[in-house]
């Protein structure tokens, strides 16, 4: 579990005309180091359920974190990126780290994940989507400046959009992994078979799949859009402290609206957008074009 640097290596995390890479170029500069060492915190932890392929390696290493997290509450990290996040020189500002809790939800978040069974209802989802993703936004928002109770739920909901919107983006390829990660009632709501999924047939795509597709772009767009109208309402000060936050939403948002035009497609292959599309939208919401 040690790393020999606390800085993400520029050829793996984030890769280079990424929709994180964007969105993390929007940060302050006073700022950005600590966002950039969060994420990647929240990038090393987050994939240990899909690289560990034993449930009990991954475990072990998951928990490994909490135990990490409750010795650098008391002030005894030994991860260099904790160590890092924690030093003077990231946090120019002093009470700006997430509250630990934040931290252990999105541990407990993936454990919930790696003994996930091969089934599981929209509620668990949704669930596992709030302790992960909306609390990295969330967490991603108090080192970014925004402490009031009303920028971070604006920020949570984001996260939560942004991971509805990525499981849209990314159906197709966990799907082949053996990771359906859209909800079994959900499925049978629409009368979609798991197996449709992962072995998609390119001559005959889900006879229910135009209804599925049409249900998750909205449940997506819905929350994404409802918390760019929360960050609306913020101060302006809190406000462009969401700029990063804003920005991944926005692309996510777009992207969606593009897999959403595509048909099956996204059940083959992913799609994304352009390295110039990203930067022009992130260039957009950065100037008060995109709200």
């Amino acid at each position: 579990m040690n790393s020999t640097s606390p800085l993400p290596s520029a050829d793996v995390f984030p890769q280079a005309g990424s929709s994180l890479y964007y969105s993390l170029r929007t940060a302050p500069a006073g700022r950005a180091p600590a966002l950039r060492l969060w994420t990647q915190w929240w990038h090393e932890t987050a994939t240990i359920p899909f690289k560990i392929h034993d449930p009990g390696v991954a475990e072990t290493k998951l928990r490994w974190w909490l135990q990490e997290l409750q010795d650098a509450a008391k002030g005894q990290a030994h991860h260099p990126l904790i160590k890092a996040l924690q030093s003077e020189k990231t946090m120019q500002t002093p009470g700006l780290l997430p509250p630990w809790p934040l931290w252990a939800s999105q541990i407990e978040g993936l454990l919930t994940l790696v003994h996930q069974t091969r089934w599981l209802d929209d509620a668990s989802f949704q669930r596992h989507a709030q302790q992960t993703t909306g609390a990295a936004c969330e967490g991603a928002a108090c080192l970014l400046g925004a402490q009031s109770e009303r920028a971070r739920q604006a920020a949570r909901q984001l996260g939560w959009g942004i991971r509805q919107a990525h499981r849209l983006a990314r159906i197709g390829q966990d799907a082949r992994a053996g990771w359906v990660q859209v909800g079994i009632d959900v499925l049978q709501a629409h009368d979609v078979k798991a197996h449709q999924l992962s072995k998609p047939d390119r001559a005959q795509p889900p006879e229910g799949w135009a209804g599925l597709l049409a249900h998750l772009h909205g449940q997506a767009t819905d929350t994404i859009q409802s918390g760019l109208a929360a960050s609306r309402g913020l101060s302006a000060a809190e406000a462009r402290a969401l700029l990063p936050i804003r920005v991944q939403a926005h692309l996510q948002l777009q992207l969606i609206n593009e897999i959403a035009t595509q048909g099956d497609r996204v059940l083959h292959e992913r799609i994304v957008l352009t390295p110039l599309r990203k930067w022009w939208l992130a260039q957009g919401v950065k100037w008060g074009l995109l709200r």
